[in-house]
């Protein structure tokens, strides 16, 4: 994959953008990492963001993404009340690390879904904090290429690289560049519950506890 642009590197069209991204991230990675480990005190930055989340749950503000059909919405169009839940993740899609994970989490929580015909009631959202690189196109060929049934499982992408702060905080997440054009980061998959708020950050690697949750929350058979 191509370099992130130095300064000792002729710019090409329209790189002003990544550039602008990389250096937000960077700014704002020493920052986040001493909250979410108040002060650099806790043992495991993870473990302080799932038990913050719990105390106090996050209500999703108005930030504006737009998605892999290239249509807008809000970030505030899932903090609303609703029948369904939400699981998110955050991921970018060059990543080749925890975001596989991250995918594959979300792809048995489709199929799980789809075989408990729980479509209405439980919906995934993947937001890429990358907008540089990650474009309605590019989020449209990820969703291909993980069989995403978009009817279920949307992809979306910050409109405004400004607001990529108040992403990154909302979320509880740390991103650093690597150096080789990519970023090092935490991960989590969120739940947004019924009443629109950020409640709960799970393992990755355990979406089945993270729907056990839910089902048993969930009245009727479905949740028995």
């Amino acid at each position: 994959m191509p370099p992130v642009p130095s300064a000792t590197t002729p710019q090409r069209p329209g790189s002003g953008r990544s550039v602008l991204a990389a250096l937000c991230i960077a700014a704002l990675a020493l920052a986040g990492f001493a909250a979410v480990t108040h002060g650099f005190a806790a043992v495991t930055s993870d473990g302080v963001r799932r038990a913050d989340i719990a105390r106090t749950p996050r209500a999703l503000p108005a930030l504006t993404l737009v998605d892999a059909r290239g249509q807008p919405l809000s970030l505030a169009d899932y903090g609303r009340a609703s029948d369904a839940v939400t699981f998110v993740t955050l991921v970018y899609v060059r990543c080749q690390s925890v975001c596989l994970t991250s995918a594959a989490g979300q792809s048995w929580l489709q199929a799980e879904v789809q075989a408990r015909q729980l479509q209405g009631r439980v919906r995934l959202l993947t937001l890429s904090f990358d907008p540089a690189n990650d474009t309605p196109e590019v989020l449209a060929q990820h969703a291909r290429r993980l069989g995403a049934d978009p009817a279920l499982w949307r992809f979306a992408g910050l409109r405004e690289v400004g607001d990529l702060p108040a992403l990154l905080d909302l979320f509880g997440t740390v991103v650093l560049p690597d150096g080789l054009g990519g970023y090092a980061h935490n991960a989590a998959l969120f739940l947004v519950d019924h009443s629109g708020r950020l409640v709960r950050a799970y393992d990755v690697d355990r979406p089945d506890i993270a729907l056990a949750d839910v089902l048993r929350a969930l009245p009727g058979p479905s949740g028995a």
